[in-house]
């Protein structure tokens, strides 16, 4: 992620700064003499630069709800039954057991409880300032998701003379999140050169099943079914299929934090946010609560703001 990072920086520098000269030039006319600081409301919301771009590096907590997705269990679009279905498979993870083709396997239970692990995430951001208080914002972040957990799979589960033969067998998932956010920022500008602000309005969110498998002993198992009608045989050609697994989702957005300008051009906005929205998971589309908390490199011209509202 550092370099699509640095080359979002190096962008947001460039934009930013031909943004500024644009404004500025607009501004002064040749043969004539600098306009003196706006003393009055009216030419203050004039001087206002329109634009803000940012960058944005944060932690997202995902709500655990979507994580069953990847339990493995049967009301599941991929589920470990449909491993267990197939002699060849079934033969081989045995095998990887330390067990005989003589032995019996069954699924014992599976996760009833999965979540997601809080992960990094990343994205740019773009304000167009209405005024020095109110802006329309598009924010756009991407992070990359984890659910994990075991299932049990029972060895020999007929013969009752000894201690069972439990197995947890790792399962997990992984999956793509961009959200996509438009927002209406108001701003609450205090004396201290610090303003706060409140951030409101849509999301939506793309959502791509990247993996659902589990793990035995050393070997990886895919609970996505590639194959379609066909049955996996070692060895055969068998035609896969492109299996996509997601889509869009929908929802609200909410948000608020403080803005710390640092130099004219330049400053920090740390800040939380809080999502009301669904995720295209089969089976798991209900609106759940997610949250998350960032830290965002502002690039505009932040400071004159604050200047021209001590003239006024």
């Amino acid at each position: 992620m550092k370099r699509p990072l640095a080359i979002l920086l190096i962008l947001s520098l460039f934009v930013s700064h031909h943004l500024i000269a644009q404004d500025n030039s607009s501004k002064e006319k040749p043969g004539k003499q600098p306009l003196q600081r706006a003393s009055k409301p009216k030419d203050a919301e004039k001087s206002v630069n329109r634009w803000s771009l940012g960058i944005n590096i944060g932690m997202y907590d995902a709500n655990k709800y979507p994580a069953n997705f990847y339990n493995g269990s049967d009301q599941n679009v991929n589920n470990v039954s449909y491993l267990m279905s197939n002699t060849y498979w079934k033969d081989d993870i045995k095998q990887s057991l330390g067990l005989s083709i003589t032995d019996s396997v069954k699924v014992g239970e599976f996760p009833t409880n999965m979540h997601y692990k809080i992960v990094m995430s990343g994205g740019v951001f773009a304000r167009y300032n209405l005024s020095r208080y109110y802006g329309v914002c598009l924010d756009v972040n991407y992070t990359q998701l984890k659910a994990e957990n075991v299932v049990t799979f029972l060895v020999n589960p007929q013969y009752n003379y000894t201690l069972p033969d439990i197995r947890l067998i790792p399962i997990s998932g992984v999956e793509q999140r961009i959200h996509i956010d438009l927002l209406m920022q108001r701003n609450f500008w205090l004396r201290s050169k610090i303003y706060l602000f409140l951030q409101g309005g849509l999301n939506m969110n793309y959502t791509h099943v990247m993996k659902s498998i589990i793990y035995v002993v050393d070997k990886e198992y895919s609970l996505i079914n590639i194959y379609g009608s066909q049955v996996y045989v070692p060895g055969s050609n068998l035609q896969e299929t492109q299996v996509v697994e997601g889509g869009l989702g929908y929802g609200l957005a909410l948000g608020g934090g403080a803005g710390i300008p640092l130099v004219d051009i330049f400053g920090i906005e740390p800040g939380g946010f809080i999502n009301f929205n669904n995720v295209a998971l089969t089976g798991y589309t209900q609106f759940k609560l997610s949250f998350g908390f960032y830290v965002r490199l502002l690039f505009g011209n932040i400071r004159h703001h604050i200047e021209d509202d001590e003239n006024r």
